[in-house]
């Protein structure tokens, strides 16, 4: 298993799954979603759509553990945004003197935190230069720095899927993943795919799923049942 380490040099911003673009809290710890999303573009820009298409799969059935910060700040910021209005507007230079008024006033979360860290597997084909290349995990203003990718035979911090057998007397943490849909055979998967992630796509229509977690201190990467490694 790979540790991968990012410097984060600037606020951290990642809108919760719910929260409306205009009044925004910030997750403090990035979606497997996010680092998923983050992979696959890297992979369109070093190999091509068409390869990235091909191995979607991989990256989708990768195995990645996210590491929750031991260490952090959240504040809020008064921010331009556009309108829900502005959403539905037709924009070209012929109406550039109107877009003004498509903007408004909107509160989002910004998070300090000095690193982001997540644990994946080695599964993907060429998974170092795809992480090298990654300079952003979330949105563009998200910028990122690898710091460090070393092999660990442990994972510390992580967030695992919580069940009931586990009780309530614990914090617990969203976790949003691309959804997998197998038919019946197991040959087709209508979950989340290539074309619904992919930014140009006309078909584009991501599908997520949701998992709630709680932190677990440290566990050895062999020490995984196989249920657990779905996250």
């Amino acid at each position: 298993m790979l540790k991968v380490t990012y410097k984060v040099p600037a606020l951290f911003s990642l809108k919760k799954f719910n929260d409306s673009h205009l009044l925004a809290r910030s997750y403090e710890y990035p979606m497997l979603t996010t680092i998923r999303g983050a992979i696959l573009s890297s992979m369109i820009e070093r190999k091509g759509k068409v390869y990235a298409e091909k191995m979607f799969r991989n990256i989708k059935n990768a195995q990645i553990f996210i590491q929750y910060p031991k260490e952090y700040m959240i504040n809020q910021c008064k921010i331009k945004r556009m309108s829900n209005k502005g959403y539905e507007y037709n924009y070209s230079e012929d109406t550039i003197r109107d877009w003004e008024g498509k903007y408004t006033v909107g509160i989002r979360e910004y998070v300090l935190t000095d690193k982001i860290v997540f644990y994946i597997d080695k599964s993907i084909d060429d998974i170092i230069e795809l992480l090298v290349n990654i300079d952003r995990i979330g949105d563009s203003e998200s910028l990122v720095i690898l710091e460090n990718i070393e092999e660990v035979d442990a994972m510390e911090n992580i967030l695992i899927e919580w069940n009931e057998s586990l009780g309530s007397d614990m914090d617990v943490y969203e976790l949003y993943d691309w959804e997998t849909k197998l038919n019946k055979k197991g040959d087709k998967d209508n979950g989340m795919n290539f074309n619904d992630v992919y930014i140009y796509s006309s078909k584009k229509s991501p599908k997520y799923k949701k998992r709630m977690c709680y932190v677990k201190d440290k566990i050895a990467v062999g020490d995984f049942p196989g249920d657990m490694c779905q996250l």
